[in-house]
């Protein structure tokens, strides 16, 4: 480990073991720096809090000791070393490639690519980007709205993987123009979603925020400037070859407005702690946030503020919440996408389901125990029981009053003026009856729109046959898929046109309530499946 001299700021940077750097307060660093290995962690604790507080001395031992930087016996490989390590909050990384090897030839690359008129000409494509998007919008609008072929469904995936690593070289070679040395490049699970990484925790060593927030948006930069030039090429081009070129713009964009994300640890946060230059902002909020939750629910003692900014609750709130959304939309579509497989598959919903929910928990119970052994005069039992009602009435009011729409799903067939919904689940045609409202949609890699409605003429007419591929959004997929065919009626079609082919269709059967909803979709359907 090496402990810098002190930047234009007054911090102090901490070179790590693992290639990672902290900028430090130089009490902290001076602390860091007299750690010898020669004294047990009690004595250490002793000395710190009669330099700074037993408190912060506690959180600063805590915190290194947490890096590794306290009682190695035997020397273990580092982070840096391992080619699988996992970094907080929920990031697994396997390390495939180590570019600090050749940091020089990145480094000649950005001053290549910051020398006029490269700036210039990246700033034509995107105004020639924006303007192609204005012109072609109504083929735009068709690509991401309608099935494309599996080869195209293909492409564009390969299409993506690339672009996603030349993202991660956007920040490497903008680390090493500014002087880091980006050290790991490779895939990691990310709340559960696979991606790629580049580690530029090297870029803590640039004094300049700004040259900080650059390193972390050097990757969506990548992701626009592709945007545009596929918008471009999408203009230019026909056929099968549009719809690749519009998908590509819009797969870029949806990538950039992800990662611009300040919640979690993604290109959007590393940009905004850069530019308000504190380090561990989102940690820092965090706390804050749970301290307020803390005295508004339990009457806790109010402790300092971690982020002395008027947006640190608010800020903390969002970085609380955003990673449950996240992990919550992962699981459903892996609960979506397993539950298929049969007893295997019923299993894995069954455990990921009981994972999840145990996690939140754990979470919350974690949360509301530090809480009520505040030692704050205004917490007393009454104030602490009423807080415990309040969170649970705050879960369960919600799940017992917010109504969801109850839908079947299939797919329709219509030839020669008739048309008929094929629900391929008998067990989800239940409570099907003349009357029901359905929706006939085409179903698109980024949209379904509603291309007609009709609503069901009558009962259960016999079994059908519909495509596999009218079910999905890849329009050439082999196999056809058997279901319960209903006889459709006053067909409203928003073209104009006689109604014809094979399609998605959705029929509201009714609404319940939200816990209900998430008891027979996540809990009940494995169960049935595995009494099958």
């Amino acid at each position: 480990m090496e402990i810098g001299r002190d930047d234009a700021e007054g911090a102090v940077l901490a070179h790590l073991p693992d290639g990672r750097h902290l900028r430090l307060g130089r009490d902290a660093a001076a602390l860091l720096a007299g750690l010898d290995g020669s004294r047990t962690r009690e004595e250490v604790l002793v000395q710190w809090a009669a330099v700074v507080g037993e408190q912060r001395a506690l959180e600063l031992l805590t915190r290194f000791d947490a890096l590794g930087l306290l009682d190695l016996p035997g020397l273990p490989m580092s982070a840096s070393d391992r080619r699988v390590s996992y970094r907080k909050p929920m990031s697994l990384q396997l390390t495939l490639l180590r570019p600090e090897r050749f940091t020089g030839r990145l480094q000649a690359l950005g001053r290549v690519l910051t020398r006029q008129p490269v700036p210039l000409l990246y700033a034509v494509l995107l105004a020639g980007g924006a303007g192609a998007g204005l012109v072609g919008r109504g083929s735009l609008v068709r690509a991401v709205s309608e099935p494309v072929p599996l080869h195209i469904t293909v492409i564009l995936s390969a299409a993506v993987i690339a672009v996603s690593v030349l993202h991660e070289f956007g920040h490497a070679i903008a680390l090493a123009y500014f002087g880091g040395r980006p050290r790991r490049m490779g895939v990691m699970l990310f709340y559960l979603a696979p991606a790629f990484f580049c580690d530029v925790s090297d870029g803590w060593r640039l004094a300049a925020p700004r040259h900080r927030a650059l390193v972390a948006l050097s990757g969506v930069i990548v992701n626009v400037g592709v945007a545009a030039a596929s918008a471009i090429a999408g203009v230019l081009s026909t056929g099968d070859a549009a719809t690749f070129w519009w998908l590509l713009t819009v797969a870029n964009l949806l990538v950039t407005a992800f990662n611009l994300v300040p919640f979690v640890k993604l290109d959007g946060y590393l940009a905004l702690m850069a530019m308000v230059d504190v380090p561990f902002l989102r940690q820092r909020a965090m706390a804050d946030a749970r301290g307020w939750l803390g005295r508004v629910f339990f009457g806790s003692a109010c402790p300092a503020k971690r982020l002395d900014r008027a947006w640190s609750v608010p800020f903390g709130l969002c970085a609380l919440a955003f990673p449950v959304l996240l992990v919550g939309a992962v699981l459903a579509q892996v609960l979506t996408a397993v539950l298929p497989w049969g007893a295997v598959g019923a299993v894995l919903s069954l455990v990921v389901v009981l994972l999840g929910a145990g996690c939140l928990l754990y979470g919350a119970g974690r949360f509301a125990g530090s809480a009520m052994c505040s030692r704050s005069p205004r917490a007393g039992t009454p104030r602490r029981l009423l807080g415990v009602i309040v969170l649970v009435a705050a879960v369960v009011v919600p799940l017992a009053a917010v109504q969801v729409e109850v839908s079947a799903t299939g797919g329709y067939i219509a030839t020669k003026g008739r048309t008929v919904l094929v629900l391929p689940d008998e067990g989800r045609a239940r409570g099907l009856r003349p009357g029901d409202h359905v929706l006939l949609k085409s179903v698109g890699l980024f949209r379904s729109p509603v291309v007609a409605t009709a609503t069901v003429d009558s009962g259960p007419s016999g079994r059908a046959t519909v495509a596999t591929a009218a079910l999905g959004p890849i329009k050439d997929l082999p196999g056809r898929t058997e279901g319960t065919r209903y006889p459709l009626r006053n067909i409203s079609d928003s073209s104009g046109m006689p109604l014809s082919g094979t399609g998605y269709a959705t029929v509201a059967t009714g609404r319940t309530s939200l816990a209900e909803w998430l008891f027979r979709t996540h809990l009940l359907a494995p169960l049935r499946t595995l009494s099958d």
